[in-house]
């Protein structure tokens, strides 16, 4: 099941089958008036019952796939891909019987190819263009040539050579904009999927802070009618003598005092709206030995250290998710490639804080090394654990929302190490 749920979200191309109708329906009309004013007003010879023939398979097509489909249907790759293979070989056929390469129209065999580059994955984008230049080799020495009396166009017009020129010209503007697409299409779909992971984090983090805040406000608000009932109880008891109405009183009474226990220790806990440095505050050391706690690898050993700075009771920061979630990302990280001591180390400096976070790893490839930060990065060294990149790119989005930085760089004993830098004055420390 989850293989199929992963199947489905890659192939989300966020491809409408409106949109392809659409085209399909201009290049359907184009491609009918080209080809009746090229026969009787130009009178170029060619067969133009086999043309309209091609032309009405495209009016089929788009005809059949908006009755069986919605048209705000969202495409996946293997429907993309039939319509832009059936697309292409159109183009073919009518190009066949129009002059093949000595036709000007022939440029529009880039189209598909375009689109496929953007929308569709490697494999069936080098089926495409796979399929384009066998197309393009084949219309190179087959095709029906056209000839015009009133144009002065015969059937040897274009030379061998000219015609050499003009299939190198395609061959080279296919493999270009193929890849140029496909690497510039690739890049934004890494980002825009990375950007949901960093979206569904911080909203993970955000509702955590909410429930913490809905847990505060619930102990404020309830102290108050928990005092009155317990106060009208009290005067109940004390004013009724009936045994057994005065023993339910009793049982009451014990239990408004429970309750009021559990909101008193919720209060010593720093669950109170109006003082509440648990939720509102954020202390560094705190959360890093929180972060720590959550992890049950006892063959890691974290070492802390911090400057004195960090030991003030006042340097304590408004509880941001962004922040705690970039941290955790990066001890995450550490967590993942360590071999058996994490350093962490906390500095102040005039105008930032910076949290190192280094582990005795393989390190960082010298090969992805100038790609940190960026998402879907592979690491080539022959280790058993491996990412993606996607919770340092997380971390670097979410830093500089606050104007954080996150910084990379190797330990001179081996290992990774990841700076980050937060500003004093973005954090309200600057006194």
């Amino acid at each position: 099941m989850s293989k199929l749920l992963k199947q489905s979200f890659d192939e989300e191309i966020n491809l409408k089958l409106r949109t392809l109708n659409l085209i399909h329906w201009t290049a359907i009309f184009g491609q009918f008036f080209s080809v009746v004013i090229a026969f009787f007003y130009f009178e170029i010879n060619f067969n133009i019952y086999l043309c309209i023939f091609l032309i009405l398979l495209s009016v089929i097509l788009n005809i059949a796939v908006s009755i069986l489909f919605p048209l705000t249907k969202i495409l996946n790759y293997n429907e993309t891909f039939f319509i832009l293979v059936f697309d292409l070989l159109q183009l073919v056929g009518l190009l066949f019987l129009t002059g093949g390469l000595t036709n000007p129209f022939c440029v529009l065999i880039l189209a598909p190819l375009v689109i496929s580059a953007t929308y569709l994955d490697l494999k069936r984008i080098i089926i495409i263009t796979f399929i384009a230049i066998v197309s393009l080799n084949f219309l190179a020495f087959f095709y029906y040539p056209l000839e015009s009396d009133i144009l002065g166009i015969s059937q040897n017009e274009f030379s061998r050579f000219e015609i050499f020129l003009i299939w190198s010209a395609l061959i080279i503007a296919t493999i270009f904009l193929t890849f140029y697409c496909f690497r510039v299409a690739d890049d934004s779909r890494k980002t825009r999927k990375a950007l949901k992971e960093t979206q569904l984090s911080l909203s993970n983090e955000e509702k955590v802070s909410a429930l913490m805040g809905l847990t505060a406000a619930a102990v404020h608000e309830l102290g108050t009618p928990l005092s009155t009932i317990s106060v009208i109880i009290s005067e109940l008891v004390n004013n009724n003598q009936e045994q057994d109405l005065k023993e339910d009183l009793n049982v009451i009474q014990s239990q408004l005092k429970r309750c009021s226990e559990i909101l008193e220790r919720l209060r010593s806990n720093n669950l109170d709206q109006k003082n509440n440095e648990f939720i509102n505050r954020l202390d560094f050391i705190r959360l890093i030995n929180e972060i720590i706690s959550s992890y049950q690898n006892n063959d890691i050993k974290v070492i802390i250290s911090n400057d004195s700075y960090f030991e003030d009771t006042d340097v304590t920061i408004p509880r941001s998710a962004e922040i705690v979630h970039s941290i955790t990302n990066v001890i995450d990280n550490a967590y993942k490639f360590a071999n058996a001591v994490i350093d962490i180390n906390l500095i102040s400096e005039k105008e930032s804080i910076i949290i190192e976070v280094a582990d005795d790893g393989p390190g960082f490839a010298p090969e992805i090394y100038p790609f940190l930060g960026e998402p879907y990065i592979k690491n080539n060294n022959k280790v058993e654990k491996q990412g993606l990149g996607l919770g340092l790119f997380i971390s670097k989005n979410l830093l500089a929302k606050s104007n954080g930085q996150i910084k990379f760089s190797h330990r001179e004993s081996g290992g990774g190490m990841v700076k980050i830098v937060l500003s004093k004055d973005q954090l309200d420390l600057l006194k």
